[in-house]
């Protein structure tokens, strides 16, 4: 049974439902860190730290994100990594500064070899990434997902995610309220295949036409991550489209493309733009009013939600199979608030 997690909307009129699933990435530095042991090796062309602490029985457990220098990722990092040091265990980050299966998986071999306790990590591929995953778990590794589950979901003992669909609806609602229940809005996402993705898009079309059947959601339009090309995207719609009202971005690197394609086609006082996930450009964005709002998810909390589950998983004790994260949508209102501050990602977070 998957598990149920509630959905806090800050400073909007929207309605909000719960299950699990969520995603996100951008580009960035490796960076290691861990709470004892001593220097660690980097993976990928990375660079390693580590500081001091004390192992206990239990063993290390190492997070290997998507990629590093990503806000996303780094703040699951820091998360995981103060839980850690307050539990007494060893804790790694470690991993490439690019989105690629090929360098996930020669890091998953590298921390394999070390024969950690648990690895936590953020999958770049569901299928290919099944391999190495499965040769670490057969040497007694225990594999935790966090924020996208594996095809094989034999391989992992548990899956830590927030509900895309779910938060993908919520963009939606907040679209077609604000726009006045009329016109086209046009979705961007990285590519195809990787189902959180998919998720958040599909939810953003059904939060549109739950509020009004009238306005027109474009295909979806396919960026590989790369702003440049989201922002063109924006600008083509915009131009083939006199009605185009709204855009939403399913990752960070989508949202700050919208935000650039709504300035360069002079529309900024006509179309509106919400997305998910959070940067330093989209919390500024926020801040200065020119995004609607954004959906964030709370990666410290799924960092702690996985250093606890590996903690109980070696210790022999059963940990749920799926597990709910919780997340936010944040307007210009609330983005100022306490508890969005403690869900907004932060690139540059440090282990407490």
């Amino acid at each position: 049974m998957r598990a149920v997690k509630n959905w806090t909307v800050l400073g909007a009129a929207v309605a909000a439902t719960a299950l699990v699933a969520a995603c996100s990435s951008s580009g960035g530095t490796t960076t290691t860190s861990s709470t004892a042991g001593g220097a660690s090796t980097p993976a990928a062309g990375g660079s390693s730290t580590s500081s001091g602490g004390s192992t206990t029985k239990a063993g290390k457990i190492v997070y290997i994100p998507g990629l590093t220098g990503n806000p996303f990722y780094n703040t699951v990092s820091c998360g995981a990594g103060t839980e850690a040091k307050a539990k007494g265990v060893d804790f790694e980050y470690l991993g490439s500064p690019t989105f690629d299966v090929q360098k996930q998986t020669a890091v998953v071999q590298q921390v394999t070899l070390t024969k950690p306790g648990a690895i936590l990590i953020s999958v770049t591929d569901p299928k290919a990434m099944e391999a190495p995953l499965k040769a670490a778990k057969d040497k007694g590794i225990k594999i935790i997902t966090i924020d996208g589950d594996l095809a094989d979901t034999s391989v992992g003992i548990s899956n830590i995610q927030s509900d895309s669909l779910a938060g993908g609806k919520l963009a939606g609602i907040a679209m077609a309220q604000a726009v006045g229940k009329k016109g086209t809005v046009l979705p961007i996402d990285n590519s195809t295949g990787f189902v959180p993705s998919k998720q958040r898009t599909d939810g953003f079309a059904a939060g549109v036409k739950s509020v009004s059947p009238d306005i027109t959601v474009l295909p979806v339009q396919y960026s590989n991550n790369d702003p440049a090309k989201a922002a063109s995207f924006v600008q083509q719609a915009a131009a083939a489209h006199p009605d185009l009202v709204g855009v939403f971005g399913a990752e960070t690197n989508n949202t700050q493309g919208a935000l650039t394609g709504v300035r360069e086609a002079g529309k900024q006082n006509k179309i509106k733009v919400t997305g998910y996930d959070t940067s330093d450009p989209i919390v500024t964005a926020l801040k200065q009013g020119q995004l609607l709002g954004v959906v964030v998810q709370n990666p410290r909390g799924e960092g702690v939600q996985g250093v606890d589950s590996a903690l109980a998983a070696m210790q022999g004790q059963s940990v749920p199979r799926n597990q709910a994260a919780d997340a936010l949508f944040v307007t210009p209102a609330t983005v100022n608030s306490d508890k969005a501050k403690s869900y907004i990602y932060d690139v540059n977070c440090k282990i407490q």
